[in-house]
């Protein structure tokens, strides 16, 4: 499974909807919105799973 920018996706383990911002490698650059806040995280693409 490919995941590539403007992906919707979701931790494996649950959590947050969050978008792919960028990918490198292994890892994406993910954002979501914790209420009115924005965060950003990279995590490992096969932690990921598309929504």
């Amino acid at each position: 499974m490919d995941i590539v920018a403007g992906d919707v996706v979701q931790l494996k383990s649950g959590g947050p909807t969050m978008t792919v911002e960028w990918v490198e490698d292994s890892a994406a650059y993910c954002v979501w919105f914790d209420g009115k806040k924005q965060s950003g995280e990279r995590f490992y693409t096969t932690s990921l799973n598309k929504v």
